[in-house]
């Protein structure tokens, strides 16, 4: 058997663990501590649709919320509009996927406060193959930092802080609008009931018609264009009410799905009565403090100043980048040394300023486009509140000749009925008392709409007889 002689010097023993090893090992050691470990989270293969509206409690009804006013909720009786904005907001399910955008932003964020790691380089051992005296195993390693992360971190923590504050706005935005839109299904499927009902009852009596000439056209009492015109009728009225109904069943599924809830549950909502006024000084009060209420101004506001910590960071960084490092190393002839070494950046070329003209050029863009949002906010609420007045001309002259309508219909329906008025005059003073009761249902509505779209321009609840008080300039965050 062949002996293998050992390639470090004999007459030094070999060390149990050398300080380079053991500085190794610890820097593993450490980082492994630090590191986070992986979970999978599979996705769900079902639906998770309520089967019934949530039975909420004090402290999942946001105070802070725009139109969510202190309000009972009452989940064993009839559901009024604002127990339908409050489940609609507190069950959304794309505002519970949009919520967690601000659990991401605000990770963001805390990872722009991290210090950087110093980085440990070069990291070398060699291992000596010749024997010989005063020969020993080589090894060399440094720790280096760099400082240009410690001159931009305030403007970085500037700017992720300011933008987890607009996706938070963004998400209160997007919860204003859901409680509008919910108010909005809330407001159409209550009418087109009342609609329906109208149709319904017009069908009835074109039915009893149809029927009693049907029986006298047998017996030789009509001729068939009048029963004919009876038919036309009917079944006019039947295309209304299937039109109608469809209508209804896609109202009545949009809102299930807005309240995150199965199709199938059956929604009691109460009667509806008009909508709150919105007196002019008012709506030009609270215009004055939009800034500093809407939601979505509000966030144009914060990512303006994150962008104005992005210039401001661009602009340090133009500075030169100063790295510094500290290197310990061994040769084989077990020469050891400690060195310095410096890095610094010449801004000669680049200098960072194409990045400060890409900042500056985002800033003055995000500034128009916040001066743009707020500029039409005072055109959409003036072409609102005139819409409003027309509205409110038209129920008026609605109001002033459909009781006198309604006398001369009911008058006209004896007389055909005695014979004594021909069908066709008679059913065209059916169809034109109807069209104008479906018309002030429509009218009813439309000031609704006016009046919802007028609270989600302004951020403005519905009006309880006082105007809205001069908001703070920044809104504080909502969310801990």
């Amino acid at each position: 058997m062949w002996a293998v002689p050992h390639p470090r010097n004999p007459s030094r023993p070999p060390p149990a663990l050398s300080a380079p090893r053991t500085g190794a090992v610890l820097v593993c050691l450490l980082s492994l501590a630090a590191c986070a470990s992986y979970r999978a989270e599979p996705l769900a293969g079902s639906q998770d649709l309520a089967n019934e509206p949530p039975r909420l409690t004090a402290k999942e009804l946001r105070p802070g919320l725009p139109g969510l006013a202190p309000h009972p909720f009452n989940a064993g009786g009839r559901l009024d509009m604002a127990d339908v904005a409050t489940i609609a907001v507190v069950n959304n399910p794309g505002l519970k996927a949009k919520r967690l955008k601000s659990q991401v932003a605000a990770a963001q964020a805390f990872a722009a406060g991290l210090l950087p790691d110093p980085q440990i380089s070069p990291l070398s051992y060699d291992v000596t193959t010749s024997s010989g005296a005063g020969l020993t195993d080589a090894f060399a390693y440094g720790l280096s930092y760099d400082f240009a992360a410690l001159v931009t971190r305030g403007a970085r923590i500037g700017a992720a802080t300011a933008a987890a504050q607009q996706v938070d706005l963004d998400v209160l935005w997007q919860e204003w609008q859901t409680i509008q839109q919910a108010r909005v299904l809330y407001v159409q499927f209550v009418h087109e009931r009342r609609k329906l009902a109208l149709l319904r009852q017009v069908q009835e009596i074109f039915a009893k018609r149809y029927a009693e000439s049907s029986k006298a056209l047998q017996r030789g009492d009509l001729t068939l264009p009048v029963v004919g015109t009876d038919l036309t009728a009917l079944l006019d009225a039947d295309t209304q009410v299937d039109g109608m109904r469809r209508q209804i069943d896609q109202t009545e599924h949009d809102l299930h799905a807005l309240l995150g809830l199965m199709p199938k549950v059956a929604l009691d909502l109460a009667p509806l009565g008009p909508p709150a006024d919105l007196p002019r000084a008012v709506a030009d009060s609270a215009l004055e403090s939009l800034p500093g209420r809407r939601p979505d101004l509000l966030a144009l506001r914060a990512g303006y100043r994150s962008q104005e910590e992005n210039v401001r960071r661009a602009i340090l960084a133009q500075f030169p980048a100063i790295g510094v490092g500290v290197n310990r190393a061994r040769d084989n002839s077990d020469v050891r040394s400690v060195g310095f070494s410096l890095t610094l950046t010449l801004p000669v070329f680049d200098g960072n300023r194409g990045q400060i003209a890409v900042q500056r050029a985002t800033r003055a863009q995000l500034k128009q486009e916040y001066q743009a949002r707020l500029d039409a906010a005072y055109g959409e609420v003036d072409m609102l509140l005139s819409r409003r007045s027309l509205i409110e001309q038209q129920i008026q002259n609605i109001d002033d000749y459909l009781p006198t309508l309604e006398s001369m219909v009911a008058q006209a329906r004896t007389a055909y009925q005695r014979r004594e008025l021909d069908a066709l005059t008679y059913l065209n003073m059916e169809r034109t008392m109807l069209q104008k009761r479906l018309e002030k249902e429509d009218l009813d509505q439309a000031l609704w709409m006016t009046g919802i779209s007028l609270d989600t321009l302004l951020a403005w609840p519905e009006y309880g007889g006082a105007a809205p008080k001069k908001a703070a300039h920044e809104a504080p965050a909502r969310r801990p």
